[in-house]
């Protein structure tokens, strides 16, 4: 059989767009062809997208998603600039049935600060008169106004914020914002507990109804400070003389934690040596068989005392000792210094019985181990420190906690109770000496059975 004889296949530039056949080589007499798979021919002509056409930044034609190919998978990419873009919100009107609604009426339309300043401007000569004599002189009408306005309207939103139903988280944010949490905490203590830097309880009224309707100062107060109390309070309302207006919130706070105080003062003792008791400190007292125990009250400095037969239970409010508390006791012994305030002292009475229970750190530990107290220094130690540090000048009202006094010292001077309570704080304060004397006890009666049946044996 004549041989054939195939021509090699002409070279093909890489650029170029033409097809080649497929390559043969006669092997033993057969012909064998080779066919390069990328040059294998297609079944049917392959598809392909153009690459899209640039468009410039100013344009505004939109154009189609530009497309690759990358190992035989079809890649799209899209341009972020030509995506559709969400429709712009706007800021929408209240709707009318809730603008017309009479509940709601003044609470959609902005305040005008002039209008703050005339009400304010008009009782500028009433707020001066709250201060000493001669120390506002410095400032004009328009510029003590203007100072009321500004902390008056801060108080305010201290007191929207802390109170049960009208709090407002955008305030708190934003003083923390502006002033740090270490500054918005200290302008806690500022506005409630610094007798100098109160604003006249009239000013705030004035810009609460100013604000809305439905805002009353005494009772946004009330429901503040009965937030305060702890949960197991039995404590009724408030009994605030209305008649008397407050000065400002610091002697309104005064007057509602201290009401009951003042309205249950007793009688002057018999002698002025009735006057002092010789039971001091908690440890004391717990070994003649007094035991401390919390009270519901924790705004309201009520002592009670419960006497049983060979023991009894003291309730004491509990008590927060920090900072923040000697601030607060400070300024308030400072209130009832000043000769317009009422003719008793019953913060000072309230600190010096608790000095009278607080004399080491064995009593502030027996009174965090009771919950009683919340030790918020770093030792006990300087708890005590701080107790002894608030100055009183061991002037007080005689009349407050005399009845509770009086039945401590009456327990205390009962030689029965306490010998009892005595035996069992000295001997029998850890249940391993009860178990011993139990065991020792019923071995002596074992012993006196065994002895009596020996001399008396039963017939």
């Amino acid at each position: 059989m004549a041989e054939i004889e195939m021509e090699k296949a002409p070279l093909i530039d890489e650029g170029s767009s033409s097809t080649s056949a497929p390559a043969a080589t006669p092997t033993n007499g057969m012909l064998e062809v080779k066919i390069d798979a990328p040059t294998e021919p297609e079944p049917h002509p392959k598809r392909r997208m153009e690459k899209a056409p640039l468009i410039d930044e100013g344009s505004s034609s939109t154009s189609a998603p530009a497309a690759t190919t990358t190992n035989s998978t079809l890649e799209v990419r899209v341009d972020p600039r030509t995506e559709p873009k969400p429709p712009k919100r706007r800021i929408g009107k209240v709707p009318l049935t809730m603008r017309r609604d009479k509940k709601t009426k003044g609470y959609f339309d902005p305040k005008d600060m002039d209008e703050f300043r005339k009400n304010v401007l008009g009782i500028v000569d009433d707020a001066r008169s709250c201060y000493i004599e001669g120390s506002t002189d410095m400032y004009s009408d328009m510029e003590f106004a203007e100072m009321m306005l500004l902390d008056g309207l801060l108080v305010a939103a201290v007191i929207e914020y802390s109170t049960p139903g009208y709090m407002n988280q955008i305030i708190p944010d934003g003083l923390i914002t502006h002033l740090g949490s270490h500054d918005t905490f200290l302008l806690n203590i500022d506005i409630w507990w610094l007798l100098e830097n109160q604003v006249p309880f009239q000013v705030l009224e004035l810009l609460m109804s100013l604000k809305s309707e439905h805002h009353k100062l005494t009772e946004m107060l009330d429901k503040m400070f009965r937030s305060w109390e702890s949960r197991e309070s039995t404590r009724q309302d408030k009994r605030i003389d209305d008649t008397k207006q407050p000065i400002h919130c610091f002697e309104y706070f005064w007057l509602w934690q201290n009401s009951q105080l003042i309205h249950t003062s007793r009688g002057l003792p018999r002698t002025y040596w009735d006057n002092f008791y010789s039971f001091k400190s908690v440890a004391e007292l717990k070994a003649k068989g007094i035991y401390a125990r919390r009270g519901s009250d924790y705004t309201h400095r009520d002592f009670k005392f419960k006497s049983f037969f060979f023991f009894a239970v003291l309730e004491i409010p509990p008590i927060i000792l920090s900072h923040r508390s000697f601030t607060r006791l400070s300024n308030e012994i400072a209130y009832e210094w000043m000769p317009h305030n009422p003719n008793n002292f019953p913060t000072m009475a309230f600190v010096i019985f608790l000095k009278s229970l607080i004399h080491t750190t064995e009593d502030v530990k027996e009174l965090r181990a009771k919950k009683i107290l919340v030790n918020a220094y770093t030792t006990d130690e300087e708890a005590v420190q701080m107790v002894n540090s608030i100055p009183t000048n061991q002037l007080e009202d005689f009349n407050i906690y005399d009845d509770v006094k009086q039945r401590i010292q009456g327990h205390y001077n009962n030689k029965a109770k306490t010998w009892f309570a005595e035996l069992i704080h000295n001997y029998f304060s850890s249940p391993w000496t009860f178990i011993a004397f139990v065991a020792a006890a019923t071995l002596i009666i074992l012993s006196f059975l065994q002895t009596f049946f020996t001399i008396f044996p039963r017939k």
